[in-house]
């Protein structure tokens, strides 16, 4: 794992035990300052020996993307996702699956952070999200779309949401960090949903760097 150098992230143990959750799994980490953030093969001039790249700009940025490793069950580039598929069908199963997947990541990376970061990162994250399903240019449609299939299919992003929540405990304990293991605050989508809902204005897109 290579932190940047005065990361303001470097002394916290989470991230330390998030990096370790990844490394075992066959990641070089890189903790860095830039913008992006990523998994991705290896390429030439990569850092280390290890098949896969995770690259995050800081702890929050590292805990959505543990949290889609873990869902997918293994290091992939862009987690196994089609981008060729882009604009997703909230229509079709498998693509709602990806919003959850998404939504869970958002969620869960919330729950490990301290509180006065939860409204901001939740806002940032889902602010990123409309041009996945075809809302680039309309985060106030992407809001109802997201609505929409929360009310209809709410059962399953809980499901996904609970298996993530676990996924994530049982990995963070594995790797020595129990301690750490447990969130702060088991938080569930529907509290973080309707204050981002009640804010003044909708999320418009990313203070920093995407997290997909």
């Amino acid at each position: 794992m290579r932190v940047e150098a005065g990361h303001p992230d470097a002394g916290h143990p989470l991230l330390r035990a998030a990096g370790q959750v990844l490394t075992t799994m066959g990641a070089e980490v890189i903790i860095h300052t830039q913008d992006d953030n990523l998994v991705r093969s290896r390429r030439p001039g990569d850092p280390g020996d290890a098949p896969f790249i995770v690259a995050a700009a800081g702890l929050p940025n590292l805990l959505h993307e543990l949290v889609h490793v873990l869902q997918a069950g293994r290091l992939a580039d862009d987690h196994g996702l089609d981008y060729g598929q882009i604009p997703y069908d909230l229509r079709r199963t498998e693509h709602r699956r990806i919003l959850w997947d998404e939504l869970a990541c958002c969620v869960i990376s919330c729950a490990y952070l301290e509180p006065a970061a939860e409204a901001s990162w939740f806002a940032e994250q889902v602010g990123i999200q409309g041009v996945f399903y075809g809302h680039d240019e309309d985060p106030a449609a992407f809001l109802a779309a997201v609505d929409s299939a929360v009310a209809k299919h709410g059962a399953e992003l809980e499901t996904v949401l609970v298996g993530a929540y676990a996924a994530v405990e049982a990995a963070l304990t594995a790797a020595g960090a129990a301690a750490l293991a447990k969130p702060r605050a088991r938080l569930d989508f529907a509290q973080l949903w309707a204050r981002l809902r009640a804010a003044p204005t909708a999320p418009s897109g990313p203070t920093s760097s995407p997290a997909q």
